[in-house]
């Protein structure tokens, strides 16, 4: 049906304006870089008129080039902008990704306390107390930004992103610990971990940079330091000092418990330590 065909031209033309609304929402500029990308591949890709065999063809095309969390992320961005431009006929199904049996390679205490000591020894200050942060808070890397010297006095800290926004909570030591951080490096207010520029922050980037080399340095398995590292391991320690799921759900900003599971599974090793106790 006609009505049920998209002007590859209007979805082009309307792209800045919904950038513009996608910052009005409060999104980041990370995020809504994400989504255009993704759009504009899609639309460079497509047709004058788009109908849904077109977008059934795209992500058939999709599945053909990348791994199935990447055609899922590229999906979501299109499906989003086709709902917000009205055309939700055309919205494509995600791909079902089996979920895994356990959380594997996460870095473990041991090996989290081997980069701290090497961080450490080799006064590399920064690196060390941001590791400790992130595993003390569950805190992601993208949002140091929002540890300052005035969050530290209070104990706490309010984080925005993605269009929501939770309260971070740190803990007496790590607040005894940072404020005299800050007490060395003379940072008296605002962002405690600076980047290049004295008042912005450290970037995602050359956190992830520095950890890879403290783990190879400090003979880490490579594989178990991404991102996440750190706050998969506050998650994973939470559970099991814890246990309260819904409690943990609300500091890692998860909107659903089914994301929170995953931290009340146990690795591959663990499981077979467990299976030693049968007596059979």
């Amino acid at each position: 049906m006609e009505e049920e065909k998209l002007k590859k031209e209007v979805a082009e033309n309307m792209l800045n304006k919904y950038a513009i609304d996608m910052k009005k929402e409060e999104l980041s500029d990370n995020t809504i870089g994400k989504y255009v990308a993704d759009i504009k591949q899609w639309l460079e890709a497509s047709a004058e008129c788009i109908e849904k065999t077109d977008m059934l063809l795209y992500k058939e095309k999709l599945c053909k080039s990348y791994k199935m969390t990447s055609v899922n992320s590229k999906i979501i961005s299109i499906n989003r902008y086709l709902k917000w431009l009205g055309h939700k006929e055309l919205i494509v199904k995600t791909q079902r990704i089996q979920q895994k049996n356990g959380l594997e390679h996460m870095i473990t205490k041991e090996y989290y306390f081997k980069m701290l000591d090497y961080a450490k020894i080799h006064n590399k200050d920064k690196i060390f107390y941001i590791m400790k942060t992130i595993a003390q808070t569950g805190i992601r890397i993208g949002e140091l930004k929002f540890v300052t010297v005035e969050a530290i006095k209070q104990g706490m800290t309010v984080v925005w992103n993605k269009g929501k926004h939770r309260t971070i909570y740190f803990n007496d030591r790590l607040c005894q610990e940072l404020l005299k951080y800050c007490t060395e490096c003379e940072v008296e207010s605002g962002i405690i971990f600076c980047g290049r520029e004295f008042d912005k922050s450290i970037t995602p980037g050359a956190v992830w940079k520095s950890l890879k080399y403290i783990a190879k340095e400090a003979g880490v398995p490579e594989i178990m330091v991404y991102p996440h590292s750190f706050r998969h391991l506050f998650a994973k320690e939470y559970m099991r000092k814890i246990g309260d799921i819904s409690e943990l759900a609300d500091l890692l900003g998860h909107s659903r418990l089914e994301t929170t599971w995953i931290y009340t599974k146990t690795t591959s090793d663990e499981k077979r330590e467990k299976l030693k106790q049968l007596d059979l």
